[in-house]
């Protein structure tokens, strides 16, 4: 179970926005409370950001520096490597933010693994120089998730998008943060450039916002058929220059 709180209890900690290669502690009017189910103990609050400090994300993906093109597979490689060795780790995210068995959790950051194994497999690698990819500045992303984000989801959400050269912002649902966030910080521990993948935490009303005043060209989503069903309905209103495109799992 969870809500909003406006006054912030002392007890719980407020999980970060990742912006521009860093944590980042925000404290918005507003916070979305995560409680454990069977005793209702607040564990964790999520603080829900206004437009303008969102838009610092945007801006942070719009002038990321690209991955070296001679840097993408080892960037790739370590973070095989790190999802090895944290399997544990993301396997109870996953399990805890789809309400999944542990089991499922494990098989979802193992289809995890072998997706990133497969990019590995299709990058074709130059030699001699390493080149930089160029961010289009002009083409600036948003990566929205419904209720329940696996690991493996969230890769397919912004992955593609990085190995272009161009930043993503990651908005996941407030009732699920931590697996958005775990792969935002790993993904820097592995060498992903600094803005090239941030996350932030915003209500319908500030994603809106977002897309329609401050320059997304594309719009990927994730969640349950009702969900994408509305965003797919909303997004028939948007500008042509605006794209909404559907990941499956």
């Amino acid at each position: 179970m969870s809500g909003c709180c406006t006054i912030p209890p002392r007890e719980a900690p407020a999980i970060p926005l990742w912006i521009n290669g860093r944590p980042m502690l925000a404290m918005p009017l507003r916070f979305h409370e995560i409680r454990e189910a069977a005793t209702q103990r607040l564990i964790r609050r999520v603080p829900m950001v206004d437009t303008e400090l969102a838009a610092t994300a945007l801006d942070a993906a719009q002038h990321a520096t690209g991955l070296p093109l001679t840097s993408v597979s080892d960037f790739l490689g370590e973070l095989v490597q790190a999802l090895e060795e944290l399997e544990g780790h993301f396997a109870g995210l996953s399990a805890v933010e789809s309400q999944t068995h542990l089991e499922t959790g494990k098989a979802d950051v193992a289809h995890a693994i072998d997706f990133v194994q497969q990019l590995v497999k299709a990058i074709d690698h130059p030699e001699g120089d390493a080149n930089v990819v160029a961010v289009d500045r002009d083409q600036s992303v948003l990566a929205l998730a419904g209720a329940g984000l696996p690991v493996s989801a969230a890769l397919k959400l912004v992955l593609p998008i990085v190995l272009q050269g161009r930043g993503v912002t990651l908005v996941p649902d407030a009732h699920a943060p931590s697996c958005a966030l775990a792969l935002a910080e790993l993904c820097g521990q592995c060498g992903l450039p600094a803005g090239l993948l941030n996350v932030v935490y915003v209500d319908d009303a500030v994603v809106l916002s977002l897309i329609l005043d401050h320059g997304v060209r594309q719009v990927r989503l994730f969640g349950p058929s009702a969900w994408t069903h509305r965003w797919q309905t909303a997004a028939m209103n948007w500008p042509d220059t605006i794209t909404c495109e559907l990941v499956t799992a």
